[in-house]
Parts: C-alpha cells; sequence; structure tokens
C-alpha cells in the first residue's frame, strides 16, 4: 500500500492513495439519491472543515491534494488525490485543496424557546446561509416545510460553513406549525408591525420565513399570530430571503 506519512501533536495521519473503484464510488454522491440511500455527503472547503471539526465532528474520509493542510482534522481514513481527482468530486469549478465524506445526521431539537421555520426555500444557498446565521445567532432550532430544498446538498453544507450538522433541525408540515404553543411571527414584505418598533412580552416564539419566489403560503397567514415587516426605502420591494431571515433573527433574539 502506498501512502505518505504527516505527524501532527495528536496522532500520525496514514494519507492512503486512493483506488479507481473507491474514486468511482466518491463521485456518485454528488448525486441526491446516493447521498440519501447512503446517509453521506461530501464537504467541500477547508473553512466548511475546520468548522465541523471544530464542533467536534469526525469525518468519515478526508481527501486533499496537499496533506498538510488536514492537519488536526479527525477522520477514520485519509486518502492523497491529484488535482484533478479532487475536481470530480466536489461541485465547485475551482475547488480548494480538501474534501471530506460525513455522515448525514439531524441533531433534534430539544428546545423550543426560540424556532425559526422555513416554508419552502428553494435555493440551497440561501438555505445554508440562514442555518449559519441562525446557528451563529444562538436560535433553539430550525423546522422545514416538507417543499423545502434537500437538506444535506454540497451546496447547503459548503454555505452553512458546516453548521447544517451542528444546529438542531427538524423537517415538519403546517399542521405541526399551528398545534405548536409559541407565539407565530410571520415576515411580511408589504404589511404588519414595523420589525424595529416590535416589543414582545416573554414567551415561546416561532419565525417564519417565506420562500424566494412566493412568500409565505396562504394556510400560515391564516394561523399567524403577529405580522412584522422590515422598513425599506428607495422603494425597494423585498430583501433576499436569506438577508430577511439574518436581519429578523437578530433582532428578535435581541428583545430576549
Amino acid at each position: 500500500m502506498n501512502y505518505a506519512k504527516n505527524k501532527t501533536s495528536k496522532k500520525e495521519i496514514h494519507w492512503e492513495k486512493i483506488s479507481l473503484n473507491h474514486f468511482r464510488q466518491i463521485k456518485k454522491y454528488s448525486l441526491k439519491k446516493f447521498r440519501n440511500q447512503h446517509q453521506k455527503t461530501i464537504v467541500e472547503g477547508f473553512r466548511a472543515i475546520k468548522q465541523i471539526a471544530d464542533n467536534n465532528l469526525e469525518f468519515e474520509e478526508i481527501y486533499s491534494t496537499s496533506p498538510k493542510i488536514a492537519e488536526n482534522l479527525k477522520a477514520r481514513k485519509y486518502y492523497i488525490l491529484e488535482k484533478w481527482q479532487l475536481e470530480k468530486i466536489v461541485s465547485t469549478q475551482t475547488p480548494q485543496q480538501i474534501a471530506g465524506l460525513i455522515e448525514i445526521r439531524n441533531k433534534p431539537i430539544t428546545d423550543k424557546d426560540f424556532l425559526v421555520y422555513l416554508d419552502g426555500i428553494k435555493e440551497p444557498g440561501n438555505l445554508g446561509t440562514i442555518i449559519r446565521t441562525a446557528f451563529a445567532a444562538g436560535v433553539s432550532g430550525l423546522v422545514l416545510s416538507p417543499e423545502t430544498c434537500e437538506l444535506f446538498s454540497p451546496k447547503v453544507v459548503r454555505s452553512s460553513l458546516g453548521t447544517v450538522f451542528s444546529l438542531p433541525i427538524e423537517i415538519h408540515d403546517y399542521d405541526w406549525l399551528k398545534n405548536q404553543k409559541a407565539k407565530i411571527i410571520v415576515t411580511s414584505a408589504k404589511e404588519g408591525e414595523n420589525l424595529f418598533r416590535l416589543r414582545l412580552s416573554p414567551g415561546k416564539i416561532i419565525l417564519v420565513i417565506g420562500s424566494e419566489a412566493f412568500g409565505i403560503s396562504r394556510q400560515i397567514m391564516e394561523f399567524a399570530d403577529l405580522f412584522i415587516k422590515i422598513p425599506m426605502k428607495n422603494n425597494v420591494e423585498s430583501l433576499n430571503a436569506a438577508i430577511a431571515a439574518g436581519i429578523s433573527i437578530f433582532y428578535l433574539k435581541s428583545l430576549f
């Protein structure tokens, strides 16, 4: 077996050359069907991989064109790849020098003080950014409607900087939302109370963010408790879903 050695302060890492059959298998993780079947996904880029490592999660495999970049990253296996091989297993056109394979795992919600419900977010970049924002703000958890895009696609994982594996996230329909014992706060571009004048009494809340194209569904609007809007100038009608979520999440967190 061909391998290189790279010593770190924690352990000796053995880098193996990837076999052709193994390489072909790894390439299949670009397919949603294969990810779902094996409950694993590819993480791209050093920042996302480091964030996952900082959250004390272990990779199944690490792939890199430069072994030095993977120092102190925990994985069961380490594979040295040629540049063209790395380009074949990631989705970005100009990949960084590292990628990793990790088990897909949903962290369940145990605290419901401040939840965010995403109603049909379709753009993976937006979903990943909202996850990263919610994790940074310290929300209790994120809930996705069944129509929301795939949670563990490479683009969501990358844009969330790997926080998708650490934030409690569940998938529930509108009936679940309606039956929660919490104040349901809905964002609206045209109607509602000015977010920055809002005052809330203590209690559990669920902030609802609508889809990029259609906003929040009529069913949710019918049982929502409170409508809020972000005041905007210069005739701007709406904001990107991830931007609106970030503003609303951090402001609401400041009220508690």
